[in-house]
């Protein structure tokens, strides 16, 4: 065989190569996008909940003949006399206890404030209107300055009898 019949031999050869193996060449995928990311990562967070106070005495005071005078509510916290609130809630009224009627002393050991309701009948008619043979709720929050965030609330239950006769705190 001459040397121009084997380049065509050889030719004929490769293009047949070449025609079996675009046959044999899977089929190209309809993509939108396709990427490759090589980076990996990991990462940690947690999740903040505001702390709930602590109430540590609830103290109904009736005067000599049995009528409700006034109720003390007792509770502690890490934050500050800005960051609590202290709500009364009867039936489907909830009042706020103004602020000016919350004392706090602290922080003390372990940066634990002390804050101290003392509620007189006049102030908790004035909130709320009928005082005499109900229940109020009264429920202490804790609140993170500079936002929305409250802790859940810890709640006494005032209770006055008929006639203001009999109160007392649970």
């Amino acid at each position: 065989m001459s040397a121009r019949g084997r380049r065509r031999m050889l030719g004929g050869v490769a293009g047949t190569l070449l025609l079996i193996g675009i046959c044999l060449a899977p089929a190209a995928q309809v993509t939108d996008a396709a990427f490759t990311d090589r980076e990996y990562s990991t990462a940690t967070f947690r999740a903040f909940t505001v702390p709930a106070p602590t109430i540590t005495s609830c103290t109904a005071v009736n005067n000599g003949l049995g009528v409700f005078q006034s109720v003390t509510l007792v509770w502690t916290s890490t934050y500050p006399a800005t960051g609590v609130s202290l709500t009364l809630t009867q039936g489907s009224t909830t009042a706020t206890v103004p602020a000016a009627n919350i004392t706090t002393t602290g922080p003390a050991t372990g940066g634990v404030y002390t804050h101290t309701a003392v509620l007189t009948q006049g102030l908790l008619a004035s909130l709320l209107t009928n005082l005499l043979g109900s229940t109020t709720t009264m429920t202490a929050r804790n609140l993170l300055a500079g936002t929305a965030w409250v802790s859940t609330g810890v709640s006494r239950q005032l209770a006055v009898g008929a006639l203001g006769i009999g109160s007392s705190c649970t």
